[in-house]
């Protein structure tokens, strides 16, 4: 079988940037380590001048030009468009699967089955984090979103709360996988720094990041040990403004360690360190933080919204707060870091069910499975749709 994923991938794999980057570099090589699959990786990039393919654990990367058009335009019209479906021909792949908004680019007659795993929803994303020109442009891509969820036939969803939201907006057939997390994270050793509180992700709105501040200001005098980790980057100056006041205003400049954006190593060392993942955020669908945390054998304390909720069992592997009130997080923290037992407990739990739910190979294979009901349903209708004109002459 050849599969052609349509998707971000990082230039240095160790380093993704992002949920969706990172859940490619992990589910490619456990597909092409599969029997009979290979496996073909398509991206667009910015500033790349020419084509170049690469191979990554057995999954062949190809890296094509993007305009300097919007990234959507680009896709549903533009130069990038053209480059992968060009890319697409040369290929001939017996399944084309596609992530996040890649998937509402493609057009539903394409001669080759397609999947598409729907990771999260921009036009939620682009309010939560009060983008600028937010007013127009989340019901843009409400609306781009609501066109690509029709057209599809077979799509992936990451979590309940996804398949809740795509019900009414698709007749596609809807398959429940959720991201699978890079192997090496199940063998990170445990180094335990007592209080040692990490925030994985980016320094936004909708991440929270100064919920979690005000929440760590409440119990810094308790745990004189504790410390908050920030490891996100910043990209939006307003709101890393009120990152910095918050920390100055808690006096809490000794006490705060900010990485900014760290690699796949550096995220194993901190996470192998780390007491408590913190993810206090307003709207996620299934962070990749919260699963790479679970795979390491984390306690999570996180948002008791959107698809957080299924992620985490309240009180046998983490924690689920209320984002916007810091005492209820203060105390979920306060719990945890004056009970030993109870945060090696919940991170044992967190480990094992983080084995059973995203290990690559088992979400490999699965999501092949996907692939396979793709290619049969579409060969079906194509054969119906062959005898229907026979039937008509």
């Amino acid at each position: 079988m050849k599969v052609a994923i349509f998707s971000r991938f990082p230039i240095d794999p160790s380093k993704p940037r992002g949920g969706v980057e990172a859940v490619t570099v992990a589910l490619a090589p456990a597909l092409a380590a599969l029997e009979q699959t290979e496996v073909h990786v398509l991206t667009l990039e910015r500033g790349r001048a020419r084509a170049s393919s690469e191979t990554h654990q057995r999954a062949t990367i190809h890296r094509l030009p993007a305009s300097r058009w919007p990234m959507m335009a680009d896709m549903l019209f533009g130069p990038g468009r053209r480059a992968i479906m060009a890319k697409l021909r040369e290929l001939m792949p017996d399944v084309v699967h596609t992530h996040e908004a890649f998937g509402r680019a493609l057009p539903a007659s394409l001669p080759y089955p397609q999947v598409a795993t729907v990771h999260g929803f921009e036009s939620e994303n682009i309010n939560t984090d009060r983008k600028r020109g937010g007013w127009f442009r989340g019901p843009l891509w409400l609306r781009i979103e609501k066109a690509g969820w029709a057209r599809q036939t077979q799509i992936i969803s990451i979590a309940p709360y996804v398949r809740e939201k795509l019900q009414a907006h698709t007749t596609a057939q809807i398959h429940d996988i959720e991201n699978p997390v890079e192997a090496r994270f199940f063998d990170v050793p445990r180094q335990e720094e007592i209080g040692r509180i990490i925030c994985v992700g980016w320094v936004t709105e909708r991440k929270n990041t100064v919920g979690s501040i005000e929440a760590f200001a409440r119990i810094a005098a308790d745990f004189p040990q504790a410390r908050l980790v920030i490891a996100g980057a910043r990209r939006d100056p307003a709101y890393s403004a009120r990152v910095d006041d918050a920390i100055r205003r808690h006096q809490l400049a000794g006490r705060i360690d900010d990485l900014g954006h760290v690699n796949r190593e550096q995220l194993m060392r901190e996470l192998g360190r780390a007491s408590i993942l913190l993810l206090p955020s307003f709207q996620e669908n299934a962070p990749m933080a919260i699963e790479e945390a679970m795979s390491v054998g984390v306690p999570v304390v996180a948002s008791n919204r959107c698809g957080m909720p299924t992620m985490i069992a309240a009180g046998v592997n983490g924690f689920l707060i209320e984002p916007d009130d810091p005492a209820d997080i203060a105390g979920r923290l306060s719990a945890l870091l004056g009970d030993n037992s109870l945060r090696t407990k919940m991170g044992a739990a967190a480990r094992s069910s983080a084995l059973e739910r995203f290990h690559p190979h088992a979400i490999a294979r699965r999501t092949r499975t996907v692939y396979e009901t793709a290619i049969r349903e579409f060969e079906s209708s194509r054969g119906a749709a062959r005898a229907t004109l026979t039937a008509t002459r």
